[in-house]
């Protein structure tokens, strides 16, 4: 049954990104028990290290928010998953207080896919060549010719098609102060006008020249604090005529992912 809503002491709703419905039962301690009780302490100390998740997780979905439209299942819950799995090396800090230093890890990140229906690799078919400077604060996306026709998976037979990709920062986090509050020592994602390119929107047929697209980080700390670590994205998306024949995006039609860490 195909139900969505409570009935008696169970939920039932649907998530983006599957059509299952998923049930739930209610129930458990209330707020006050888990706060106060001895018995919660354990709770407490992963609710408090899991709001540390969440954080380190909506900051990196931030730090690539120009293609967060890319998206079709529920990224801010992978990535959650994953600062969890990073929080979990920190072998040197007490429970309730685990570091999320993506900065130790950032191999586990690479390769992080915007995208679970298609691969980047699978519908733009060409070889790229990326490279990533943390002294300069620069990046190189270097894309060869394409023919459509051959190397454009064109997967939802749409008119055009562009490029997006972005140069940003994500530092780590760790415990502050008596609150025991998750905070990152440096800010900032990257530079809105260097930092992302926007291609022009393409015929999805014929053949496009090669062409190179350089991004900057904001060297506002030089050199860059080894604390944060480099995010080097890349997304195609695809379009349709629009008002006035102009082409916008469609939905979920488009991937992406981090195509370099550094």
């Amino acid at each position: 049954m195909q139900l969505e809503g409570s009935m008696a002491n169970v939920s039932m709703y649907k998530m983006h990104g599957s059509d299952k419905v998923i049930v739930r039962a209610k129930g458990g301690p209330t707020k006050n028990q888990i706060k106060t009780k001895p018995k919660f302490e354990k709770v407490r100390q992963n609710n408090g290290e899991w709001a540390g998740c969440t954080r380190m997780g909506s900051k990196i979905r931030h730090s690539f928010a120009v293609m967060n439209h890319l998206e079709d299942y529920p990224v801010t819950g992978a990535l959650n998953a994953l600062c969890k799995e990073i929080q979990k090396l920190d072998t040197d800090s007490k429970p309730g207080r685990r570091s999320i230093r993506l900065s130790q890890h950032r191999n586990m990140i690479s390769g992080f896919s915007f995208s679970n229906k298609q691969v980047l690799e699978s519908v733009l078919r060409v070889p790229l060549d990326t490279t990533l400077d943390r002294v300069a604060g620069e990046a190189h996306i270097d894309i060869p010719e394409v023919d459509a026709g051959m190397y454009l998976y064109n997967f939802r037979n749409l008119p055009y098609y562009r490029l997006v990709a972005n140069l940003s920062g994500v530092c780590d986090l760790m415990i502050s102060g008596d609150r025991d509050q998750y905070k990152a020592p440096y800010n900032g994602y990257c530079d809105r006008e260097k930092g992302v390119f926007v291609s022009e929107w393409m015929p999805a047929l014929g053949v496009q020249p090669a062409r190179s697209i350089l991004l900057k980080y904001p060297l506002t700390e030089n050199p860059i604090p080894e604390e944060v670590t480099l995010l080097l994205c890349l997304g195609i998306e695809f379009g349709e005529v629009g008002i006035a024949n102009i082409p916008c995006g469609v939905k979920y039609a488009g991937t992406g992912k981090i195509v370099r860490v550094g």
